[in-house]
């Protein structure tokens, strides 16, 4: 993806903390790495208590359990000027405990650092999820990105299968696509309760997924992952993943139970010998295949 204008600006950080040496100290830590920042109070991050900033990446600085993680987080994710896609790194003044570390991330953060604080390490990965952050608004503000559940849109999953296809064919690796749509919902449904079930639907198709894994949202009702270094038989374990059809439970199993899931992969795509677009395509086919069977034990359809 074209990042020319990720990188026409510097970073902004928001960074909110209990302690002021410690804020400043941060403030001059990534102010000297090359990010603009912003820094603020625990006791002004009550809703609307913040700048009217739309920061790249906030770095929190509390202790538990005078402060909780989850209630602060919480509290910064109500923001405004915040997004799903903002990245939140938690830090704090004491030694970080493993218990400290699993409450933040289980809080939301992204990441935890603790004392004593390695200041290198820690602008290396804000840099890395400030950049994810900024390419994720290029793409809104490009149009590569549907709004109501945050994943691709059709021009974005073509343009990132592409990409995709421009690495396993260098390094000779597999690739594949599927292609999931979810049950017409029922009959007098409100346009909030379809919208509510696109976006749940998207969750439980990102939870099952990798993080290299693409995500996009072809229509109302229908989604499609890129699955890079992902053969037939892979491509097949997450298919039943997705479905439900390999009998574990969990989040998202209502709809689960509505998926209907068609897939296309190669196992070397430079050997292959067919455009990106075609396994697209090969794993819309399958979808229709499978939906025109209507059978309930037979949601997943190969291509082949």
């Amino acid at each position: 993806m074209d990042d020319t204008s990720a990188q026409s600006r510097k970073p902004l950080v928001l960074i909110a903390g209990q302690h002021g040496w410690f804020v400043r100290s941060l403030e001059s830590i990534f102010a000297s790495s090359g990010f603009s920042a912003v820094t603020i109070s625990n006791d002004e991050l009550t809703v609307g208590a913040l700048p009217d900033v739309k920061p790249d990446l906030v770095v929190l600085e509390a202790d538990p359990p005078d402060v909780l993680w989850r209630d602060i987080i919480e509290r910064l994710r109500l923001q405004a000027g915040l997004s799903s896609s903002t990245p939140i790194i938690a830090t704090t003044a004491e030694p970080l405990t493993r218990q400290k570390r699993l409450e933040a991330m289980r809080a939301g953060a992204w990441d935890v650092f603790g004392h004593p604080l390695d200041g290198e390490i820690l602008t290396l990965k804000a840099w890395a999820y400030a950049r994810a952050k900024m390419d994720a608004d290029d793409a809104r503000e490009r149009g590569l990105v549907d709004p109501e559940t945050d994943l691709y849109n059709v021009r974005g999953v073509l343009r990132r299968i592409y990409e995709e296809a421009s690495q396993a064919t260098r390094h000779r690796r597999p690739l594949a696509c599927l292609v999931a749509a979810v049950a017409p919902a029922a009959e007098g449904a409100t346009e909030e309760e379809v919208a509510e079930g696109a976006r749940e639907a998207a969750r439980t198709i990102r939870s099952t997924g990798r993080a290299s894994d693409v995500f996009g949202r072809l229509g109302p009702n229908e989604f499609v992952v890129i699955a890079p270094g992902t053969d037939a038989t892979g491509a097949r374990r997450f298919a039943q993943r997705l479905t439900g059809s390999n009998g574990n439970g969990g989040q998202g199993g209502e709809v689960k139970n509505r998926l209907i899931t068609g897939f296309a992969a190669v196992t070397d795509l430079a050997r292959a010998e067919i455009e990106p677009v075609d396994l697209f395509v090969r794993a819309i086919v399958a979808l229709r295949t499978a939906q025109s069977a209507g059978a309930e034990d037979d949601r997943i359809r190969s291509f082949d």
